[in-house]
């Protein structure tokens, strides 16, 4: 984001962060954070503290980070921050995301592709702190000693605004297309505009593609030659389609060029407006390794 849109980011935060009806909704338990002047971490702190980017230990940066907020020899301590931030649920960092992305959208500032939203989606398998708590709740990966939890994370990122508008943390186990299908119910709930969202090979399917149709969602995928066997007979650079997906017709385009590498590169959409050509095409995959 640019500087006005990012210090418009802030103001909207502050805002959220002094809605006392905010705080209420976003503490664990109702008696939390009632004693004003008593606390060492208030709930505003202690929310700006976890999102703060912590580069040294813990104990340092709240050391540092005390003292730049309050200019006193106040000292927090490790386990206080943690008793702290267990008052707080995380869905209060979900609320101030959405807040940011519904300000940037509802704002008017929201740049385009050719009229479209332009954004990707990708997951991405992260390694969580080892507790059996987190184990049995997202999984786990296992050698011959030892089970290590680890979950995946997912979002869909605006392209041409650098923003994630939709993001999720799941089991380590779901599939990339069910973790896509839920991030998209979910910026259905917030509302479409227009979307085109990228797509590398591993989400392709008839199924999937026929899921993107129903939901009004104009896509450009990545696939194997192998994907489908439609896909296979369609040997001209630029070619449409059709699919049958449970008697239904689908109509698609298929576009295969070289890579620099001498790669053939094979894409699949549903944008048959011919103002596009391959090379726009490819210039807008190429757009995807933003995310």
């Amino acid at each position: 984001m640019k500087n006005k849109t990012f210090l418009g980011a802030i103001r909207v935060t502050e805002e959220l962060l002094n809605d006392v009806i905010f705080m209420c909704e976003s503490r664990t338990k109702s008696t939390y954070f009632t004693r004003l002047g008593n606390n060492k971490l208030n709930f505003t702190s202690t929310i700006l503290f976890c999102m703060n980017l912590v580069k040294k230990s813990v104990q340092l940066e709240l050391d540092d980070f005390f003292s730049l907020l309050k200019s006193t020899e106040l000292s927090i301590t490790k386990q206080g921050f943690s008793d702290a931030r267990r008052k707080i649920s995380p869905t209060a960092f979900i609320k101030l995301a959405d807040a940011v992305t519904d300000w940037l959208y509802d704002d008017g500032v929201m740049k385009t592709f050719r009229g479209y939203r332009l954004s990707a989606i990708d997951g991405s398998v992260i390694e969580l702190n080892n507790s059996k708590r987190l184990r049995n709740a997202f999984g786990y990966v296992e050698n011959k000693t030892r089970k290590l939890a680890r979950a995946r994370a997912s979002c869909i990122y605006d392209l041409e605004n650098n923003i994630i508008m939709v993001s999720t943390i799941g089991k380590y186990t779901l599939a990339e297309r069910d973790s896509a299908k839920d991030l998209i119910e979910t910026l259905k709930m917030k509302g479409l505009k227009n979307d085109l969202i990228l797509f590398d090979r591993g989400y392709p399917s008839k199924k999937f593609i026929a899921y993107l149709v129903s939901s009004k969602i104009k896509f450009l995928i990545r696939v194997s030659s192998s994907t489908m066997k439609e896909v296979m007979v369609a040997k001209e650079p630029d070619q449409v389609i059709e699919i049958n997906v449970d008697g239904k017709m689908i109509r698609l385009r298929v576009l295969r060029f070289l890579l620099d590498s001498g790669i053939e590169e094979v894409l699949v959409t549903d944008l048959l407006d011919e103002d596009l050509g391959i090379q726009e095409f490819k210039e807008l995959y190429f757009k995807r390794w933003e995310v």
